[in-house]
């Protein structure tokens, strides 16, 4: 019985001492209003179960504590990302009625590791000089948590964390469905060499997980027209049983072979470009109307001369005779379009430009006006 007790003092005595080493504080943190960072970041995430609530005015205060320290607090963000939970003896101890009368507070790594995160995602691109030591973090893996808050980190940086494509692009085949997933996230948000990075994501549009395969397609989106190798690997994806992929699929492939997916109604590639009723000359963009067979459309209008691209979504009605179309934009005026046939071509029109676009003189407003694609 007395050496149950002394081995029962024993583990006691251990798990105290570990515990204690556990809480010995790093080096010094950043201070906000005499209010350690650590303190700040306590329960601050983006999420419902925030303390304070997510959106309060305590909330809204850490947050303005998070952006005042701004990159001095990546020291003790790469440290809360790479913390490690202390042996199971402590955390048994831990456990047990959470040791009020010892006054320890202890914090969970996968706490620490999802705060950390936020903050990296309040930092965005400001973030990059972590990278090095994200790509560690990531790599070493000292725990599922942390390995996942590194790649979300490392997405939050953006375009200048690309140093971490090899690490990430290695684990697109990882057997663990989550490791997968959050490598394919971050890649679709650091994007990369579409040489490299293409192909990857053209592998994973038939991974077993529906959020991998949503956001493998996401990442082909971000390369507009660097993405057109993987027309074929989309148009198989066309078949996914899951409806949001699917959907995803679509939107990409109304950018490249619109007539895939719906009946089309689209801008001649040459259009002229007019910038506050000047014409500028000729690009190789203009506007591209894709109707769905379920009632919805997107138009988009593209240009290399602007160099930017706009795209609005909205629902459709088409009478039955297929001559007279109204497209009702989201949170937009809806607009009339009526079907002319004019020298073997199918035109769409507003009610005033109905006659217009028959008179010879009008080849200009043929030109920029809507028409079908054969």
């Amino acid at each position: 019985m007395r050496r149950r007790v002394l081995i029962a003092a024993g583990l006691l005595l251990t798990g105290l001492v570990g515990l204690v080493v556990w809480q010995v504080p790093g080096p010094r943190e950043p201070v906000f209003e005499n209010r350690r960072l650590t303190l700040w970041l306590d329960h601050h995430v983006a999420r419902s179960d925030a303390i304070p609530p997510y959106g309060s005015p305590g909330w809204k205060k850490a947050d303005e504590a998070l952006r005042h320290i701004g990159t001095n607090a990546i020291p003790t963000l790469l440290r809360m990302i790479r913390a490690k939970d202390p042996p199971p003896v402590v955390l048994k101890l831990i456990e047990f009625q959470r040791y009020r009368w010892t006054r320890i507070n202890y914090q969970y790594a996968r706490k620490r590791h999802e705060e950390a995160e936020y903050a990296f995602r309040v930092l965005g691109t400001n973030g990059v000089s972590a990278v090095p030591e994200l790509i560690r973090i990531y790599e070493k893996a000292v725990s599922p948590s942390s390995q996942s808050c590194a790649a979300e980190a490392l997405g939050h940086i953006g375009h200048g964390a690309q140093a971490a494509l090899p690490a990430l692009l290695q684990n697109f085949h990882h057997t663990n469905d989550y490791v997968r997933l959050d490598a394919v996230s971050a890649v679709l948000h650091i994007g990369g060499d579409p040489n490299i990075v293409v192909p990857a994501l053209k592998g994973m549009l038939k991974d077993k997980k529906s959020e991998v395969r949503f956001n493998a397609v996401a990442g082909l989106r971000s390369f507009g027209a660097g993405a057109r190798s993987a027309i074929p690997e989309l148009l198989d994806a066309l078949q996914d049983q899951d409806q949001h992929v699917k959907e995803n699929v679509e939107d990409v492939l109304w950018g490249h072979v619109p007539e895939k997916i719906a009946k089309p109604l689209v801008v001649e590639e040459s259009s002229p470009i007019v910038v506050g009723g000047t014409t500028v000359g000729f690009s190789h963009g203009g506007r591209r109307i894709a109707l769905r067979n379920d009632g919805s459309y997107m138009d988009t209008i593209y240009t290399d001369v602007i160099g930017d691209e706009h795209t609005k979504r909205g629902n459709y009605t088409l009478n039955t005779e297929k001559t007279y179309l109204v497209l009702k934009p989201e949170g937009g005026t809806s607009q009339e379009l009526f079907r002319v046939d004019y020298d073997g071509q199918q035109y769409w029109v507003p009610e005033t430009d109905r006659d217009r676009i028959t008179q010879p003189s009008e080849s200009w407003l043929r030109q920029s006006s809507i028409k079908v694609v054969p």
